[in-house]
């Protein structure tokens, strides 16, 4: 696929369509931070990755769409992978299924991934997976969930409906953010959604993103990053509102949006109005927050490189710990290859084999970092370091520092 048609400019705002979009974040043109390579001399495309924030109604996304079957058709990131979501989806089975859910209720999932949170609910609630991934969607079906290899729209969501009947719950997790069409998304949930059902979202959160200095979270598969007030913007022009919201600490920060039809009742709890007016507090209503998160954002490259530059002339061996979409981001706009970095480590086994895009680093198994460890491992799923510090504590023991770029540059 050519560069024409890989990727799109968009200049009206995905929530409101107005064309009032105002950059503040250039991070470079980079190849997308899931499109593993099989040789390190493959073909790739670099794809501006460019940040905007609507001056009308303050929704932050990115300037550029990338075609969801560049991103998604083959896909390397598999949500079981993760043990600290293992607890977090079961948890948040048990909140849906204790606050909204009755034996036989039909919950369905859009971007259900390899299907580790529908596996969460118990035999008595009807599940049904949409996941555009042949890939991981097999495997989902290997794990007795019914999945629908299609991306989630007004047609999909129409069917499900005549053959299944209205969803009571429809879950999003960590997907709406990555929807170009937010429009046609949301009227694929409203023709889906129960008349009292509820459509819960998880989206990493703007306040977060900005607080911690999370550059790394931006790329070409994010291409929304929501307020509570932008999201209630979008779901307001579907006679829908938002009941309540949940911060969660996975994913170095989420909220977990709980929607529900304005004709249904209810009122918003008093979280999802404090958030708003934090929101307001902290000025996302206005440019100078963004403005300072590039400034921090370059200021953290510069501390990086600077630090991996000095370890590297005293003749310690550096590797990276992990090979995350956040830890592509941060590597190809820092210029980080493998002039610093002698490999990538990662408990993915699809991941594993295969080089880097951008940097074309080589991802061994985690056996290769224990078998002969660097002195210093470059943290990039910074998100789980406690976990991370406690599973690799004989290399810490032995010496073996972890560098960890986010939300500062810092040696433990």
């Amino acid at each position: 696929m050519d560069d024409a048609a890989t990727y799109q400019r968009v200049d009206s705002c995905r929530v409101c369509h107005e064309d009032a979009l105002s950059p503040f974040l250039d991070l470079g043109a980079m190849p997308p931070a899931n499109a593993f390579l099989d040789a390190p001399d493959d073909q790739e495309t670099a794809i501006p990755l460019e940040v905007v924030v609507c001056e009308n109604c303050s929704h932050v996304q990115l300037q550029h769409t990338v075609d969801p079957e560049v991103l998604f058709s083959d896909y390397h990131y598999f949500s079981s992978a993760s043990t600290p979501l293992l607890d977090h989806y079961g948890d948040y089975a048990e909140t849906v299924t204790d606050r909204y859910l009755d034996p036989e209720d039909l919950v369905v999932e859009i971007g259900s991934n390899d299907g580790v949170l529908l596996r969460q609910f118990g035999p008595e609630i009807e599940t049904l997976g949409v996941d555009p991934a042949e890939n991981v969607a097999e495997v989902a079906r290997e794990h007795g969930v019914e999945t629908i290899t299609s991306l989630f729209d007004p047609s999909v969501a129409r069917q499900i409906r005549e053959e299944r009947g209205a969803a009571q719950a429809i879950c999003a997790n960590n997907v709406v953010g990555h929807v170009h069409d937010l429009h046609g998304l949301m009227t694929g949930v409203d023709a889906l959604l129960a008349d009292d059902g509820v459509f819960v979202v998880e989206v990493p959160y703007l306040v977060d993103l900005l607080s911690n200095h999370q550059f790394d979270t931006i790329y070409h598969e994010h291409i929304s990053y929501f307020s509570v007030r932008s999201f209630r913007r979008l779901v307001e022009r579907f006679d829908m509102q938002v009941l309540d919201v949940d911060r969660v600490a996975v994913q170095g920060g989420t909220i977990r949006l709980h929607v529900g039809r304005t004709s249904a009742g209810g009122s918003p709890t008093r979280m999802a109005t404090d958030l708003g007016r934090l929101e307001l507090a902290m000025g996302l209503d206005g440019m100078a927050p963004y403005e300072e998160f590039a400034a921090r954002t370059e200021s953290i490259r510069d501390h990086l490189t600077t630090l991996l530059g000095t370890l590297g002339e005293d003749g310690s061996r550096i590797v990276g710990y992990g090979a995350p979409a956040k830890g592509n981001v941060l590597l190809n706009y820092c210029d980080v290859g493998t002039e610093t970095l002698e490999y990538l480590t990662d408990t993915t086994p699809t991941k594993q084999g295969t080089y880097s895009p951008g940097m074309h680093l080589p991802v061994r198994s985690p056996e290769a970092f224990r078998e002969d460890p660097p002195e210093y491992a470059l943290m990039l799923p910074w998100n789980f370091q406690e976990a991370i510090l406690e599973r690799e504590t004989a290399f810490r023991e032995d010496g073996g520092e972890f560098v960890v770029p986010i939300p500062y540059v810092n040696v433990v």
